[in-house]
């Protein structure tokens, strides 16, 4: 597997999937699903997006697939950030605007100021983080973040 080819584990067993009836026409979605020893209701409700994808479900699925530990946790990375950035989506449609701050910025940037660009970040986010944190449990728990991430050169197929 190429690294960071796919954006999630569903997209990966989608393309698993066509890439095995591409060489064997008869392959079907129910013989995926016997190879990986799930139901194929189970298999087409996450291919589907119906269900998500569990760690659980990724280290059973790649261990039939016999995916490294590399790409094991490289997916588990994946699915932990998917799943935090829905819980935040979820919080900030509940929290009042007056108790967040919020902005993005979008620019054209020379690639090679990167490294320095992402080492500044991280230094931001640990002197932030010494000005705020009290070190004692009082208070409220707030989340920081900072992304840095191309918006251009991809295609979006939701």
């Amino acid at each position: 597997m190429q690294e960071n080819k796919y954006s999630d584990f569903r997209q990966f067993l989608e393309e698993e999937l066509a890439r095995r009836s591409q060489s064997y026409p008869r392959y079907s979605l129910r013989a995926f699903a016997r190879h990986l020893e799930v139901d194929s209701s189970f298999l087409s409700k996450i291919l589907n997006g119906k269900r998500t994808v569990t760690m659980r479900t990724i280290r059973m699925f790649g261990e039939r697939l016999n995916l490294t530990p590399d790409e094991l946790s490289r997916f588990g990375e994946i699915s932990r950030e998917k799943k935090m950035k829905r819980k935040l989506e979820r919080l900030l449609e509940k929290m009042p605007s007056e108790e967040r701050e919020q902005s993005t910025i979008s620019l054209t940037v020379d690639e090679t100021r990167l490294p320095e660009a992402k080492e500044r970040i991280k230094e931001f986010r640990k002197e932030l983080a010494q000005l705020l944190d009290t070190g004692a449990n009082q208070g409220k728990t707030y989340q920081i973040s900072v992304s840095l991430f191309p918006v251009s050169g991809f295609s979006v197929n939701d």
